[in-house]
């Protein structure tokens, strides 16, 4: 596993994607922090939704900062996913994961090691994230009547690292998630097509239709849990039930990924 490990982190340090992963930084902070910051509302507004749109006094707290980050976040899930699917479902089509068999054979053990790898890419990238929307909203925050007087107090700092747990966990959800579709389908033309069809509309969809779909589906489990909790699902409930969902996959990956023939 750690051989893996390693070997996945080289290709994410090569220049083009630290590269790329700096502009798609800066971008998402300047419109992430815009967004949140431009549908806030009084908490006194019939509008508001707990969980989904930010609040001028819960922004004016000294956790307000990161908050922007986390509910902008919230709304990029169907991009993470498709991430992981195209990036593991690529190993697979393109006959790397079978030439990676000839230094590690143990499958299982390969496929953690390159997820272990993305992930911990995924935490370093979301750090400089938080810390670009923080600094951009810092910027916009008063033209909204936000105050940002106690956004760099002590209390501050212990808020925003548990948002940037908060988002780990939510960003781990997607990644073994993601990885199973993979491995499943191993075509990344086909993973994405139904990756970004359930993620995207279809959950949705029946949401409109079903109530329920919000306490069942993992993908709008996970964007309420990283909101913190809607009216329909706690912040709670959603991670423990995303979590069973994930230990699923987990196990089903892992079978599928030692008895399947990889060179199909």
């Amino acid at each position: 596993m750690t051989r893996a490990y390693r070997a996945e982190l080289v290709k994410l340090l090569r220049r083009r994607v630290l590269l790329l992963t700096v502009v798609v930084a800066a971008a998402f902070a300047a419109l992430g922090a815009s967004l949140v910051l431009a549908a806030a509302q009084p908490a006194s507004a019939p509008s508001a939704v707990p969980g989904r749109v930010a609040t001028v006094e819960s922004l004016s707290r000294a956790g307000g900062g990161t908050e922007v980050f986390r509910l902008a976040v919230s709304f990029a899930g169907v991009f993470v996913f498709v991430v992981f699917v195209g990036a593991m479902a690529a190993e697979f089509a393109r006959g790397t994961f079978r030439t990676m068999l000839l230094r590690e054979p143990r499958r299982v053990r390969l496929l953690a090691g390159k997820l272990a790898a993305l992930l911990t890419y995924a935490a370093a990238a979301l750090a400089l994230t938080m810390a670009a929307t923080w600094l951009v909203a810092l910027l916009r925050a008063p033209s909204v009547g936000v105050d940002t007087g106690s956004w760099a107090s002590l209390a501050a700092l212990r808020a925003a690292a548990g948002d940037l747990g908060a988002v780990l966990l939510w960003v781990t959800g997607y990644a073994v998630l993601g990885t199973a579709l993979a491995v499943l389908l191993r075509s990344v033309p086909v993973a994405l097509a139904v990756g970004i069809a359930w993620a995207g509309p279809f959950e949705h969809l029946v949401q409109d239709a079903w109530s329920p779909a919000s306490r069942t589906f993992p993908g709008l489990l996970l964007e309420a849990f990283v909101a913190g909790g809607t009216p329909d699902v706690s912040a709670g409930r959603a991670l423990a039930t995303v979590g069973t969902y994930a230990a699923v996959a987990a196990l089903v990956a892992a079978v599928v990924v030692s008895r399947r023939d990889v060179a199909t």
